[in-house]
């Protein structure tokens, strides 16, 4: 986690506030899910982490290596990625590296879905850690990548109907580099991310209490995907507290995706509530110090949720694509497309709501906005001209258009043509 703005506001958020994701009325845990999350296992969770704090050497491409420091400017940064994805191809998913930059590299597993291959849910962590020749980072973050490579092995045993994305980022440390490039592509190829579970250092739990906070924000769904693991975790019975954190602290990697409106979350040890690890960001971040009991269930929690949230089982469901009420709104694609000089872009609210209309560029710049007014429900038609803000006729490209609302947000592409 890197340096941390103390002050914010906490309130816990109510049970009854559900949208794009809900519960059945079937109180009870899935049998499918319950079998998976059993499977986590603390001595690979803790294998991973000894690895990646310098504990244990580990044969990478053939050679043997102690990771001493994962910092972006020690040599031990790529080699943690080259384990990271030398773990993560051993599951047999579909594993890349993403070179946003001479030095920044983010590692990705895709799990694709069966029936929702263009829906994402996204589970991921920060590998990196702080400056320093030695900077163990067993717990910042060796703890939430163990739990991230915990779920690829485990959840990646069957198939999924919503595309799965185990996401591990670079350079977190120096101010988000890693995410913040991934959330901007994603943004402007209209990538249809459903929900983002960052995981960040949970293996302190000094009072042994089991408490830990969810980080959230009124964006798109964001504030129900946080209860909705405080309602998995009373499902589960996984013997922790969830202490539900809104306005959620911005410092870690699911603030990337809270930028580009996406829903994300973040959760991790009691930092915030009086009980953060006395040795963050010192050379004493070390497995040693763990709480492994602690350490295990959050893992637990982490699978449990992705394994929920990719499976759209009988005890946590996603609103379908044509359930207006569920989400309160739906996007049209726009007509004619490609178009020149003017489309239509067609909407529906099933409720009254603050709406928010706007084109942007390739660039992720705002073109337009077109409606930002509380609106009925009813359906609607916005017209584009073609021009920006200013009046001023904008170039031939690609553009997106985005519907923001209360809980809710949708993007697509359309082709201006000149």
């Amino acid at each position: 986690m890197k340096n941390q703005i103390k002050h914010f506001t906490f309130f816990v958020i109510p049970v009854w506030l559900f949208a794009a994701f809900t519960l059945s009325r079937a109180q009870y845990p899935d049998s499918l899910v319950q079998a998976l999350a059993s499977q986590t296992n603390l001595d690979t969770l803790v294998y991973y982490v000894n690895v990646l704090s310098g504990e244990d050497s580990v044969t990478i491409n053939g050679n043997r290596y102690l990771i001493t420091s994962r910092n972006a400017s020690q040599p031990g940064n790529d080699l943690a990625a080259d384990f990271i994805y030398q773990i993560l191809e051993k599951t047999g998913l579909n594993t890349y590296d993403q070179n946003y930059s001479t030095s920044g590299r983010n590692v990705f597993a895709v799990q694709t879905g069966t029936d929702y291959p263009d829906q994402q849910f996204i589970i991921c962590a920060h590998y990196d850690d702080m400056p320093g020749a030695i900077a163990p980072g067993a717990d910042d973050n060796a703890s939430g990548t163990a739990a991230v490579l915990e779920a690829a092995r485990i959840l990646s045993q069957v198939q999924t109907p919503y595309t799965v994305i185990y996401g591990l980022w670079d350079e977190e440390e120096i101010g988000l580099v890693g995410s913040g490039y991934y959330a901007q592509q994603a943004f402007l190829t209209g990538d249809d991310i459903l929900g983002v579970v960052n995981l960040e250092m949970f293996g302190w739990d000094g009072n042994d209490d089991g408490k830990f906070e969810i980080h959230t924000r009124p964006i798109a769904s964001s504030v129900n995907l946080a209860e909705l693991i405080v309602q998995l975790e009373n499902i589960y019975q996984i013997s922790l507290t969830p202490l539900v954190q809104n306005p959620g602290t911005t410092a870690s990697d699911h603030s990337s995706f809270w930028n580009r409106g996406y829903t994300a979350i973040v959760y991790s040890q009691a930092f915030f509530s009086g009980d953060g690890n006395p040795y963050y960001h010192t050379s004493n971040d070390r497995i040693i110090y763990f709480n492994l009991g602690y350490f295990y269930n959050m893992s637990k929690l982490a699978v449990t949720t992705i394994t929920h949230l990719s499976l759209n089982n009988v005890v946590v469901g996603i609103a379908a694509a044509d359930d207006i009420v569920a989400s309160g709104y739906r996007l049209e694609q726009n007509y004619p497309n490609p178009f020149n000089p003017v489309t239509t872009i067609p909407y529906k609210l099933s409720r009254s709501s603050q709406v928010n209309l706007s084109i942007y560029n390739g660039l992720g710049q705002e073109v337009r906005t077109l409606v930002n007014a509380r609106q009925a429900a009813g359906e609607y038609q916005a017209i584009w001209d073609g021009r920006d803000n200013h009046g001023r006729p904008v170039p031939s490209s690609v553009y997106i258009y985005r519907l923001q609302g209360e809980n809710f947000s949708d993007s697509r592409k359309m082709m201006l043509i000149r």
